[in-house]
């Protein structure tokens, strides 16, 4: 061993660690190497070893069995209430102006008369309308 040590300590820095390269490289295929070769000898005798068993599933054939469709419809029975009944929510009245629905008046066949209204006379032909923006939202 002293004669190996002397050897080692007599390379440079860079002849060290190529030796070292060279050291852990020749441990590893040689691990490796020796691990294939009993592997090689031990394959014959794992090869002569019988086959594990195969288990064979037989599934006896059965008649399709018929479905009768039932004669009453299921019903399901539900639990009672428990909670009182409440009256509905009142419905949103839409944002549109309401519609005026015509007055007819009947003449002697029963046919409807439309009545013209007779038009306002503070509006004017040219009136435009004006809308007012608001910086918040209100409800």
């Amino acid at each position: 061993m002293t004669r190996f040590s002397n050897w080692f300590k007599t390379r440079s820095p860079r002849g060290q660690w190529a030796a070292g390269c060279v050291g852990v490289v020749t441990i590893v295929m040689s691990c490796l190497y020796f691990l294939g070769l009993a592997s090689y000898l031990a394959r014959p005798t794992l090869l002569t070893t019988p086959p594990a068993a195969t288990i064979v599933i037989v599934i006896p054939t059965v008649q399709r069995p018929t479905f009768a469709a039932p004669t009453a419809p299921p019903t399901f029975v539900l639990p009672g209430a428990t909670l009182p009944a409440t009256p509905t929510q009142a419905p949103i009245p839409t944002r549109a102006p309401p519609t005026e629905t015509p007055a007819f008046i009947l003449d002697p066949n029963g046919t409807p008369i439309t009545v013209t209204p007779i038009a306002d006379e503070t509006a004017t032909p040219d009136a435009t309308l004006f809308f007012q923006l608001s910086q918040t939202r209100q409800p």
